[in-house]
């Protein structure tokens, strides 16, 4: 496991590092990471648009299959499964592969900010470890352990997150000036309207104002979430018929609420900037890659292919039968 966190975090650990480099602010840091890992995706996510309009094109033909084999699955399928071969379709095409993309970038995120020390300060060696032993003597370290049923292994992992909450509590005469400096700068501006992201919502609490950050993952996943209900709606509405829709649209919205409250706040803040861009996204992938441009589009590219094919079909068949009277 602890392999696995190494792999997602570094590369995205040193992104939001450099990016903090140049900013030295938090916050525009995980927006520009964010923006810069939209920018990496948009062809898959160009090719996902143009999926969903394939898909919408085959529609007429999958509801002729669906009337002709009514009430024989194993003719059913073979008939789908051909018209999926002849128009080059596949569940990667619906989207699949942009889900797939997005997991461990939304994992490397989750891990990188319990080592905000080690990968976007870049504090190590001896530095970091004299901040370890300090935090490793605050009673929260113990409640950590506690926690954990004894285990220090999840306490050791929350290390430095737990130092930067309780950084005011340290003894850090071991550690170097400008380290400790570096740290305070960072802590400064580790936070949003006033609520530090280094800290967990939790419901045990009661009200505080850290919940916004939840309710805000909630209402932008359910924001997406309906607008693409409704762009499937338009576009595929046998599909958006399934029950299975509907209940992601809310579904989706109600594990982000939940994963808000496992992880820090920072983590919920990278939620919602990735799904405001990925909303905005949307809408201008929708307006420049339209369903109606993208099939006209194919539409023609298709007449000019097969036009370009019988023409050389033709000229074959003229060669051949100018040798033949020769």
């Amino acid at each position: 496991m602890d392999f696995i966190r190494e792999v997602f975090s570094i590369p995205f650990g040193y992104l939001i590092g450099f990016f903090y480099e140049l900013s030295d602010n938090y916050i525009l840091s995980l927006l520009l990471m964010t923006l810069c890992v939209k920018l990496v995706l948009l062809p898959s996510s160009i090719k996902q648009q143009k999926g969903m309009v394939k898909t919408q094109r085959m529609q007429p033909k999958i509801k002729r299959i669906r009337e002709k084999y009514a009430g024989n699955q194993q003719k059913m399928n073979e008939a789908m499964n051909e018209l999926y071969a002849k128009e080059g379709y596949s569940s990667m095409t619906g989207g699949c592969s942009g889900l797939l993309i997005q997991f461990p970038i939304m994992m490397g995120v989750y891990f990188v900010n319990y080592k905000i020390l080690s990968y976007v300060l870049n504090i190590k060696d001896t530095a970091l470890e004299a901040i370890k032993a300090a935090a490793r003597k605050l009673p929260e370290y113990e409640a950590l352990v506690e926690a954990a049923k004894g285990s220090t292994k999840n306490a050791e992992y929350r290390i430095e997150l737990l130092a930067i909450e309780h950084f005011e509590k340290l003894d850090l005469s071991e550690v170097p000036a400008e380290v400790v400096s570096k740290i305070d700068n960072f802590i400064d501006n580790f936070t949003l309207f006033g609520v530090d992201l280094s800290r967990t919502p939790s419901t045990d609490m009661g009200w505080d104002l850290l919940w916004l950050i939840p309710i805000l993952t909630g209402v932008t996943s359910l924001m997406m979430g309906l607008y693409t209900w409704l762009r499937q709606k338009k576009t595929n509405p046998e599909m958006a018929k399934n029950p299975s829709m509907g209940c992601m649209s809310l579904m989706t919205p109600a594990m982000s609420i939940y994963f808000s409250f496992l992880f820090p706040a920072s983590v919920g803040v990278y939620i919602i900037l990735s799904s405001l861009f990925s909303f905005i996204q949307m809408l201008i992938m929708n307006k420049v890659f339209s369903p109606k441009k993208v099939l006209a589009k194919t539409m023609v590219d298709e007449t000019i292919n097969r036009r370009a094919r019988e023409k050389i079909f033709k000229n074959v068949a003229e060669t051949l039968n100018e040798d033949d009277n020769n």
